[in-house]
């Protein structure tokens, strides 16, 4: 009998120990939901064409009042729950891995960075915690990768180490010295096993520092400078410039073992920020940027566009010659209080007699151009007149603005749209891809999600799909693949527990068909 017992209570143990480890690996392993896709087909009536006016020559126009009956569902779904989350990269591998770099943080503010990566099915292959310096700064937001064709892959990430003690240096030289030395490069290199990883870091003084002295350059406005990876070189940009003189931008280019090749300073473009560089139909780099200058009390915004080669000569410069914006900040006018009260009183019968007639607002028109095409000379746009509307136009332009399509999307009424969490890609096949941020709103609950639409080169609608809905969603990035459609983002609810908000995060991976 005691035998007995003996071994119930031994059995029990063992259950009981299965049980809470399967709950851990629960708590530490995302799921993955994996169904045969149903593609719906899109009914022909589903988006109308448009007449067009007198003045209008528009290849396509037409109207989509937006249904989720077309949506199409996902081929799988890899769902992780997490504490607060933060997603800031995603990366196709040569092997048809996924590899997702994802910040996670407690409650008491302690972060933990992971790589996560997953199979071609959505099956988690791998997780690794990332070892954190806690006395440095990470930039994660503008982190590189690069792969290896065995499946491998590196991560460059951004570090600045500030140093508690105030640096002393009086010199241009010691300042910049002691400026690019608080700023670091760290290369983390994974191989195909995904088992550990090996880090190297470079200093931004070991860098550049020697460079900046034999351009001239004694000082560097912010060392938290931006990285591009192109080309399979390294490009770092920024502002620099010499005492008394404009700040000019300045790009750096570095192999992947990160040892300088080419520096320049543009000195043609005064005050003029970086703010993406692309390659161009002729494998040149293509800068877009933007000049904030003043005179006389206004504050003027120039677009600047030029291209350069690898050795960072300039090419050819296809900026405006007008400001897109400008604020006039200048002194207020004087004080005349004394002065306006004898006029307003001479004046009251005069505006007694004469009805007030009011000056009808016109509703401007929300834009944001999230595509161009060099080489086909043209622009994709989307429209919104007022912010938050049910209504959006999807536009594609010559680069002149001269409209080609106009494709209005319709929400219903509790639904507002917002463009500015759009994004965008144009696919090999030449098809164009975009997302549009949805908010429903029923009674006093929103719920968020993001609705994706798939136009082929006639300006057809294809495919249409929809991410489940949540109180928020963030982070939303999509990737083309191998005929598919890759999309990561961070969602949470929300939910008032014990007179406090509770945040449930999760990460969350959906591969949807485009074919």
């Amino acid at each position: 009998m005691k035998k007995v017992i003996l071994f119930r209570i031994l059995f029990l143990s063992v259950i009981l120990i299965m049980l809470s480890c399967k709950k851990e690996n629960a708590q530490n392993t995302g799921e993955v939901n994996s169904s045969e896709q149903a593609l719906t087909s899109i009914d022909k009536t589903y988006q109308t064409d448009e007449k067009q006016n007198g003045s209008e020559n528009l290849e396509v126009k037409s109207v989509i009042k937006f249904s989720s009956k077309y949506n199409s569902s996902q081929i799988w779904d890899y769902k992780w729950n997490l504490n607060k989350a933060a997603l800031y990269n995603v990366q196709e591998l040569a092997n048809g891995n996924f590899m997702y770099l994802i910040e996670d943080e407690d409650k008491n503010h302690n972060s933990t960075v992971f790589v996560l990566v997953v199979d071609k099915n959505g099956k988690e292959a791998a997780k690794q915690k990332l070892a954190i310096d806690s006395k440095s700064k990470y930039n994660l937001y503008n982190t590189l990768v690069t792969v290896e064709r065995d499946g491998g892959f590196t991560i460059y990430i951004k570090r600045q180490v500030r140093s508690l003690k105030e640096s002393n240096e009086d010199t241009d030289e010691g300042k910049l010295r002691s400026r690019l030395k608080e700023y670091y490069i760290d290369k983390i290199k994974f191989n195909n096993t995904y088992k550990g990883y090996k880090t190297e870091s470079k200093s931004m003084e070991t860098l550049l520092f020697k460079s900046f002295q034999e351009k001239g350059l004694s000082y560097i406005v912010s060392a938290d400078f931006s990285i591009k990876y192109l080309k399979n070189k390294i490009l770092l940009y920024g502002m620099t410039g010499e005492p008394g003189l404009n700040d000019v931008p300045f790009i750096a280019i570095s192999d992947l073992n990160m040892n300088l090749l080419h520096i320049n300073s543009f000195k043609d473009y005064p005050a003029t920020k970086i703010e993406t560089i692309a390659l161009n139909a002729d494998a040149n780099f293509y800068i877009e940027g933007r000049e904030d200058s003043d005179a006389d009390g206004t504050y003027y915004s120039t677009h600047k566009r030029f291209a350069i080669n690898e050795n960072l000569k300039l090419l050819n410069d296809k900026s405006d010659k007008e400001p897109y914006e400008s604020v006039y900040r200048g002194p207020s006018a004087p004080d005349t209080s004394d002065e306006d009260e004898e006029d307003d009183s001479n004046n009251a019968e005069i505006e007694a007699q004469e009805p007030v007639k009011e000056v009808k607002k016109e509703e401007t028109w929300a834009k944001k151009t999230f595509y161009s095409d060099e080489k086909e000379k043209t622009l994709y746009n989307l429209k919104q007149k007022g912010m938050f509307s049910n209504k959006v136009v999807f536009e594609k332009t010559k680069s002149d603005s001269t409209a080609l399509w106009q494709i209005s999307f319709v929400f219903p009424d509790n639904c507002e749209v917002s463009i500015y969490s759009s994004q965008a890609l144009k696919l090999t096949n030449g098809d164009f891809v975009f997302s549009l941020y949805l908010t429903s709103k029923s009674g006093q609950k929103e719920k968020s999600s993001m609705a994706i639409f798939v136009i082929n080169k006639e300006g057809r609608l294809t495919r249409q799909f929809q991410t489940p809905e949540y109180d928020e969603l963030n982070g939303f990035e999509m990737k083309e693949t191998n005929g598919k459609l890759l999309t990561a983002f961070v969602p949470y609810n929300a939910n008032f527990v014990n007179n406090e908000w509770e945040y449930l995060y999760e990460f969350r991976s959906i591969m949807y068909s485009l074919e």
